[in-house]
């Protein structure tokens, strides 16, 4: 697969109020748009993180890389979450489809892989994890990638496209979570993944020319 993702994520103080909101999206999500080459723009919440993500996603190269040290020029703002990704793989159950990623529930899972253990940890994954995770009715799609010049930070993230939470209580998810090849992955240092929730805010923004 050749699409990129543009991950930014603000996390703003708790006494957010709508004049956040009204400088978030007519502001700094233009500013955004005019510095990317990308083809759409998904925005979610994450009402526990207190965090506001704008998915870019798109079959071209970007220009730059993001400026990583940067901070957004707003006082609400905590911290600012920015990587460019490359898609590696990913599963998709029969039943999904392009309006897919439109899905209501984003759920990001990140991993620190070592270069030595990348092959297998992706065979595994795309493989065996998800195949057993999309038998669940509520988990129609996965797609995973590589996060560029990740640093000390982690180096993949899979993006689940989930219908409903229920999915994260399912008989799937715990039969994907215990099988033997993910306990002999799950033995190792390193196998330590962070899971996050986001929420669909409003439609999917179409970009043009680029």
């Amino acid at each position: 697969m050749s699409e990129t993702i543009l991950f930014d994520a603000l996390t703003v103080k708790r006494e957010n109020t709508f004049v956040f909101d009204v400088w978030y999206a007519n502001h700094y999500l233009p500013g955004a748009l005019e510095r990317s080459r990308f083809d759409t723009l998904r925005r979610y919440l994450s009402p526990i993180r207190g965090s506001y993500l704008a998915l870019f996603q798109g079959k071209r190269e970007v220009a730059t890389e993001p400026s990583m040290a940067a901070k957004p020029a707003h006082d609400l703002v905590v911290s600012n979450e920015r990587f460019i990704a490359d898609c590696i793989g990913g599963r998709h159950a029969p039943s999904a489809s392009e309006a897919t990623l439109d899905a209501a529930i984003l759920y990001p899972v990140f991993f620190k892989v070592p270069q030595a253990r990348e092959q297998e940890f992706n065979a595994w994954y795309d493989e065996e994890h998800m195949e057993i995770l999309q038998r669940c009715p509520y988990w129609p799609m996965c797609r995973r990638y590589r996060i560029r010049n990740p640093g000390e930070g982690f180096t993949h993230v899979a993006l689940h496209y989930l219908t409903d939470l229920r999915a994260l209580e399912s008989a799937e998810r715990d039969q994907a979570r215990a099988t033997p090849w993910r306990d002999r992955l799950a033995a190792e240092p390193w196998f330590k993944g962070e899971y996050r929730v986001y929420y669909r805010w409003e439609r999917t923004l179409a970009l043009g020319g680029g």
